[in-house]
């Protein structure tokens, strides 16, 4: 379930307790459970799902990678290389 402590419409509005429950049903019946092995690798858009993971045994490895063509990409890319040659 949702906890609504954390959760807030992009203009940072207030979201009432009957929108939050329907996000809830919609989120529930939306929801896709991917069985995994050891080995597995699961690739997401963080900008296109909401994703999550139930409790499970062992040890995790949590790898994080940007791809390229994502928006203020070349200016980000600039910025890098300004301090980088700053600093050199």
């Amino acid at each position: 379930q949702i906890n609504k402590s954390d959760m807030f419409f992009g203009d940072d509005g207030q979201i009432s307790d009957e929108q939050l429950v329907h996000m809830d049903e919609v989120t529930q019946k939306n929801s896709r459970y991917v069985k995994m092995r050891e080995g597995d690798v699961v690739l997401l858009d963080n900008y296109k799902t909401m994703h999550g993971r139930n409790v499970f045994d062992g040890t995790r490895k949590h790898g994080v990678a940007w791809f390229e063509g994502w928006e203020g990409e070349e200016e980000v890319k600039s910025e890098l290389k300004e301090e980088m040659q700053l600093s050199a």
